[in-house]
């Protein structure tokens, strides 16, 4: 049903579309007429999530990794994730961010060579660490770059690390448990 007046009943009048009114009416739902605006819609979403309970003490172990496959080269992805982690030490290091060998939104003075990692620090990134509490950790980021229809995989990572805690808290595996999770959405163009 297309709209052709207006009835403004409460002042005894009514506007015709087709002849009272002048020049491009905007389409207001967001159809094919809205050129004002270029919205990127979400082509697929992949997600995982973990509630395995992890203490580890590598300076380059990853926590969690995930792949997706774009349907075009000028597809954007964009990363959340959600990590529950233990609070009570001392990380003396980073987290990093990668697709492949690429690391993304490394910043630009970290901590204690951990050189490609989006987060560093000497100190935990709560001061409620006590070995009791497991807090999360969120984090996203926008993948600009990815500029292919392969399988992709990306994952995150600890980055010259002392010790870390994840869907844990530092007492023992039996103080607490959590879930992590980690999701990559493609963004069209």
């Amino acid at each position: 049903m297309t709209l052709t007046t207006i009835n403004l009943a409460a002042l005894g009048q009514t506007v015709n579309l087709g002849t009272e009114v002048t020049g491009t009416l905007p389409t207001g739902n967001g159809g094919t007429g809205a050129t004002s605006f270029a919205p990127g819609k979400i082509g697929q979403i992949v997600s995982t999530t973990t509630d395995t309970q992890i203490y580890n003490t590598d300076a380059a172990f990853t926590l969690m990794s995930l792949a997706i496959t774009p349907t075009a080269t000028s597809s954007n992805i964009f990363i959340q994730m959600n990590l529950m982690l233990g609070t009570g030490t001392n990380p003396n290091g980073g987290l990093k961010l990668q697709r492949g060998s690429t690391a993304l939104g490394a910043v630009g003075n970290p901590h204690s060579g951990a050189t490609n990692s989006f987060w560093s620090a000497d100190n935990f990134f709560t001061d409620a660490g006590d070995d009791f509490t497991i807090s999360p950790f969120n984090y996203s980021f926008l993948d600009t770059a990815i500029s292919t229809t392969s399988a992709t995989t990306y994952f995150v990572a600890t980055e010259s690390f002392y010790s870390i805690y994840m869907n844990r808290c530092k007492d023992s595996t039996g103080a607490g448990n959590a879930r992590s999770t980690f999701t990559l959405m493609e963004v069209l163009a």
